[in-house]
């Protein structure tokens, strides 16, 4: 029987009877669980017999675990020993317990064995008391397992069984397995334990009977490896806190939230900011809310902001309330509010705890509006934490996430032996851009800094004990479309690369160069609106008709009939609506408002870059329109009208080739309903997808028609977003009836939702079609089906949508499988891929900032190419290729992230809390022993550097693989260690003594070259920093300053005029000049340094606009810079004055 299918017998029944399940297998099982290190057994009688049915798993865990065992033995209440309890004579009672513990351990054969049981006894780890209290009987029964002798969570098991063969697996027994009662027996049993009255210690006698009946002990010279093993824990093992299990809101966690919570809690109380970026699927709300929850327990004063979109306040509100938090426990913002305080508002906040979701979302980029103002919260309140939560950055630049990390960041807490640290010191009150770029550039410093701020697992590779995650299932679905639609597909292609939009960015007609990004947007939209139904693409069309036709009517027609200046006069206007020079806005990406209405852009997101790009963007547009002549204007218009016309006509040509293909049968539909049908036969929920909302409406309709009429049949709902209402104002429905988001998923996923009194009440609905508003931050664990009716470009996006029903399963949950099916048309994705190949390395660019996605990945282009020879994995490759991506992304992987750090540092640091008695006079201190043949030699090598001086610089400890000789972390060390504790070597007899001292000589030739190798590293390292920071100036940014001081001494009056008229004390030109120096070409900044170098006057004659950007602050931290960087050490290590020594070793001998 495997270990999961036992586990669900043992803690499904909780009954140990010696019949379904005996006491050897559950103790068994028990004994091996990595979490237990004391066992304390409470029994009539103990037999040493009784340990040898465990032999393996007990041995694992005195050595492996440095296991502690306690035994409190009473007596055996049967007709034998009646006559002894009655007598109340001490004496003659331990003489009979004396007496069958003789017995009994005379009969056992493996020496060797007892030769273990001995030196556990004698090292303490064994432990033996009778007790003898003026109770008549001792009839207790109990076995405890827990992670310490003073924990107060663990498993107990409580009945009839003694430790003893018969008990264990031969009678007939009554026992049962508890985890609520763990606590009260474990206070019990430490009450008895340590009590002077009523027991006696029986260890002493116990090591006697077991040395007099022939307890082999090996001659132990070499250092033993779990001493090695012991003193490795004592150096890397790092305190760990666990949540308490009895808590109601610690059970709502899974495994891996929990460990999260305790993870992100220590890195907010030790440098005052955390950042997660856990995965999709694996709850970040839910571990935030942990967080917050678990303050709210230990600190007396908390005052909790929560900055969040408003459409996840309902999410939030929910995941809050799942771990019992109050809404009067907490404050709730948008990003937009808090924008749009003022900085009055923000500067007497009190907050203890800041948490903001979607950081990569106005925070990536330190000048931002939302930004400054955090920044100036944090700056005014320096105690306050800060909490950020965002998306797995893997394809962000290090200086997004340098900027997100370090919002909060306490920089005097920082570790000194941290590389990253240099970087902050030399700007230690705002990270600057010139400063974040050279901490970018830093690998070593970069990947220190992410390990220590962020947490980031992913569903791969969290791997958590205990944790079962669904197996994914890909159905992809051929549609056997009838001939002319096919051609439509086929023709698609062409027939949109030939459209023009003139109604769109039509500053192009009079500007040849001007790059058409709108239009190539606009054309890969329609492609895939093409792929996901023939309703949103009709739809599309017809609105970009009804458009045309506005632009003829308004403007073109009339303009028609108009000659010379009244022409020019009337088409400069049209040019001045169609851009809204008087309050500009993006125009280029108001074309996605013609088909998904988006919200406004996010000025909480608007840098100083982006800034001065639409302000050049508006003056160099009011330049080209200024400069129009009638001739440019006549022939605007008629290639204007010229394009309008061959829209309009293949247009409506398309659009009634549509109607009429569709107007009785469309095979997707059909297709799809077919396989709700047998998803629905299985008894599965099912969810559709869609990126458009024209598309869930036309299929809820359709779907709704089919099941539902002339009665309900089968429950559904509909779901398209806040801003895509029907014409009644709706964004969802349940059947016919308007409802809400929260509502629908309620009623269709009750168990995930909590809302059980929906399945009592026969309210479930079964069928949800929605637009991926659903795709983020909410559990539909119910549902095991998932269809999609279209593929975002991102495969990050369709990795959400799985994301709602992958999730970590609920103990007991049977339902290990989901199906993700797709309904790919492939002369469609043949258009897409011509469309694709078009646009070649614009592709990034073209989609660049949309609603839809951030990019178009290549995984998706790849799976485009692979549908066609791939059907059936198509998908799951370009899943799995995005997912290694980002887990294999160097930049953003950190051993101390992992499942599988935390658990080697939880073995350390429990190995370590039992205490070990160390070997005196070992033959080789530094090294033990081992004969294993899966594991390598380790050894814990300690480095002091020094200068070519002599002059100490900095020690640090390394691990070292002797067999690969190379360094290695943290993981494979302890891997290898403790994997060798079963294999010790222990004495000249197996090892001859020159033998051992040969292997520790290669040893040393190897380890030698490591340290060489790190101190070329330590080198490299200190090389780099100085380069880095080299005060080399712009060319350029020495060009302006010099520019500006120069006009500057020529126009003194002037100067001093258009300083005093924006209230700039005129001393401050000369800071102003060298701030110009320090900016370089990454800055925000720099296009107005070129500008003042090509004409330093345009400063002067712009200069209330100008001078925002060069505020004091700014200058001031600047020169902090340059003095900092000054001060910064730049010594080398010299290798034959750095010494180092082998702290803790073993070696494997093969």
């Amino acid at each position: 029987m495997t270990d999961i299918k036992f586990e669900d017998q043992l803690f499904g029944r909780k009954v140990i009877d010696n019949r379904t399940v005996s006491m050897t297998d559950a103790l068994k099982y028990l004994l091996k669980k990595e979490e237990f290190r004391t066992l304390d057994v409470a029994v009539g009688y103990f037999y040493v017999s009784g340990l040898l049915l465990l032999k393996d798993e007990f041995t694992n865990f005195m050595d492996n675990r440095n296991g502690h065992f306690r035994i409190l033995m009473g007596n055996e209440t049967n007709g034998a020993t009646v006559n002894v309890l009655d007598s109340g004579k001490y004496h003659d009672y331990a003489e009979l317990i004396q007496e069958s513990t003789e017995k009994d351990t005379s009969n056992i054969s493996d020496k060797e064995f007892l030769g273990k049981v001995s030196e556990w006894i004698k090292e303490g780890r064994i432990e033996v008391k009778i007790y003898t209290g003026t109770a008549n009987y001792f009839h207790a029964k109990s076995y405890l397992f827990a992670s310490s002798l003073n924990a107060s969570y663990g498993t107990a098991i409580v009945g009839s069984s003694n430790f003893s063969e018969s008990g264990l697996e031969g009678n007939t027994e009554l026992n049962v397995l508890t985890q609520d009662g763990f606590f009260a027996l474990h206070h019990w049993y430490n009450d008895l334990w340590l009590s002077k009255n009523e027991v006696t210690d029986f260890s002493p006698e116990l090591i006697k009977i077991v040395n007099n009946n022939g307890a082999k002990r090996a001659l132990q010279q070499y250092k033993p490896v779990k001493e090695t093993y012991y003193d490795f824990a004592n150096i890397f093992a790092q305190p760990y806190a666990e949540l308490d299990m009895t808590k109601k809101w610690v059970q709502e966690l899974f495994p891996h939230q929990r460990s999260g919570v305790i993870s992100i809690k220590e890195k907010l109380d030790s440098l005052n900011t955390a950042v997660l970026s856990d995965g999709v699927g694996l709850g970040k709300t839910r571990t935030a809310a942990g967080v917050i929850r678990l303050y709210l327990e230990t600190e007396s004063v908390n005052r909790i902001l929560i900055v969040a979109d408003t459409k996840l306040k309902d999410q939030w509100h929910d995941e809050l309330e799942a771990v019992g938090i109050k809404e009067y426990e907490y404050e709730y913002i948008s990003r937009q509010q808090l924008v749009n305080m003022n900085y009055a508002q923000l500067k007497d906040n009190n907050y203890t705890l800041m948490v903001i979701d979607e950081a990569h979302l106005g925070f990536k980029n330190n000048n931002t509006e939302a930004y400054k103002k955090v920044l100036y919260m944090r700056q005014n309140n320096p105690k306050v934490k800060g909490l950020l939560l965002t998306a797995t950055p893997w394809n962000n630049a290090r200086e997004d996430v340098i900027n997100i990390g370090s919002l909060f960041l306490k920089v005097d807490a920082i570790p000194n032996d941290r590389k990253y640290k240099q970087y902050f010191l030399l700007s230690p009150n705002k990270l600057t851009n010139k400063v974040v770029k050279h901490l970018a550039n830093d690998d070593a410093a970069f990947k220190e800094f992410w390990s220590d701020v962020y947490l980031q697992r992913t569903r791969k590779t969290y791997g958590g004990k205990g944790t079962r995650f669904p197996h994914r299932n890909f159905p992809s679905v051929d549609i056997p479309y009838e001939p002319r639609k096919n051609e439509i597909f086929s023709n698609n292609f062409d027939v949109i690369s030939d459209l023009k939009f003139p109604y769109q960015d039509p500053i192009k007609y009079i500007d040849n160069s001007k790059e058409e990004l709108g239009a190539k947007q606009l054309k890969m939209m329609l492609l895939k609106r093409a792929d996901s139904s023939w309703k949103a693409y009709a739809t599309s069309l017809q609105h970009i008709v009804d458009k045309l036709e506005k632009l003829n009517v308004q403007y073109l027609k009339p303009m028609s009939y108009l000659k010379g200046k009244e022409l020019l006069n009337h088409y400069v206007a049209f040019l001045g609506t169609a851009y809204g020079i008087g309050e500009y806005e993006n125009k280029i990406n108001i074309l996605f408002k013609d088909f998904e209405p988006s919200e406004q852009t996010d000025p909480s997101q608007q840098t100083i870059r982006s800034q001065l790009r639409k302000q050049r963007y508006i003056e160099n547009l009011k330049a080209q329109i200024n400069s129009l002549t009638v001739t440019k204007a006549k022939n605007a218009i008629d290639k204007m009208t010229a394009d309008y016309n061959s829209d309009v006509s293949t247009l409506k040509m398309l659009i009634d080739s549509l109607n009429k293909a569709y107007s009785k049968v469309d095979e997707k539909v059909d297709e799809i309903i077919e396989c709700i049908d047998k998803e629905r036969a299985k008894g599965h929920k099912i969810i559709l997808v869609s990126q458009f909302a024209d598309t869930v409406k036309y299929y809820y309709d359709r779907l709704y028609t089919h099941y539902n009429n002339p009665q309900l049949k089968y429950p559904m709902g509909m779901i398209t977003g806040a801003s895509n209402t029907d014409e009644n104002g709706y964004s969802a429905k349940i059947n016919q009836k308007p409802s809400t988001k929260k509502d629908v998923l309620n009623h269709f996923s009750p168990r995930s939702k909590k809302a059980i009194e929906l399945i009592e009440n026969n309210e479930q609905i079964d069928l949800v079609v929605a637009t991926d508003t659903i795709s983020t931050g909410q559990n539909l664990q119910d549902a095991v089906t998932l269809m999609n009716i279209d593929l975002p470009y991102n495969p990050m996006t369709l990795e959400q949508r799985i994301g709602r029903i992958d999730r970590p399963l609920p103990k007991g949950d049977n339902n290990d499988q989901i199906y993700i099916y797709t309904f790919p048309i492939y002369q469609s994705i043949n258009s897409q891929l011509k469309m694709m190949k078009r646009l070649g390395n614009k592709m990034a660019g073209v989609l660049n900032d949309t609603e839809f996605d951030n990019v178009v990945l290549p995984q998706y282009e790849g799976y485009l190419k692979d549908i066609t020879e791939k059907k059936q994995n198509a998908v799951k490759t370009m899943l799995d290729k995005t997912d290694d991506q980002m887990i294999n992304h160097s930049d953003f992987s950190s051993e101390k992230h992992s499942e599988a750090y935390q658990q080697a540092n939880k073995r350390m640091y429990d190995f370590k809390a039992n205490q070990l008695t160390p070997l005196k006079d070992p033959l080789i201190p530094e090294y033990s022993f081992s004969n294993g043949k899966k594991h390598h030699s380790i050894a814990v090598v300690e480095i002091k550097y020094y200068d070519v001086n002599g002059s100490y610089l900095e020690k640090e400890n390394i691990l070292v693989d002797v067999n690969d000789s190379k360094k290695v972390e943290i993981i494979d060390a302890e891997k290898n260690l403790n994997g060798e504790i079963a294999f010790d070597v222990h004495n000249s007899k197996a090892l001859s003594q020159g033998d051992a001292l040969t292997a520790v000589e290669r040893a040393k030739e190897k380890i030698y070259n490591v340290v060489k190798q790190q101190v070329l590293e330590y080198n490299k390292q200190h090389e780099f920093f100085a380069k880095n920071i080299d005060s080399t100036k712009n060319k350029t940014s020495v060009k302006a300053a010099v520019a500006l001081r120069n006009s500057a001494m020529q126009e003194p009056r002037m100067v001093m005029s258009k300083l005093q008229s924006v209230n700039v004390d005129p001393k401050l030109l000369k800071d102003i000049t060298k701030y110009l120096e320090t900016i370089d070409k990454d800055d925000d900044l720099f296009p107005i340094v070129q500008e003042i170098a090509n004409n330093p006057n345009v400063f002067w004659l712009e200069i209330s606009k100008y001078i925002r950007f060069f505020n004091p602050d700014s200058i001031q931290e600047m020169e902090n810079i340059g003095k900092n960087i000054q001060k910064a050490s730049t010594r080398k290590a010299d290798l034959e004055k750095t010494q180092y020594k082998v702290l803790d070793g073993n070696i494997v001998i093969k």
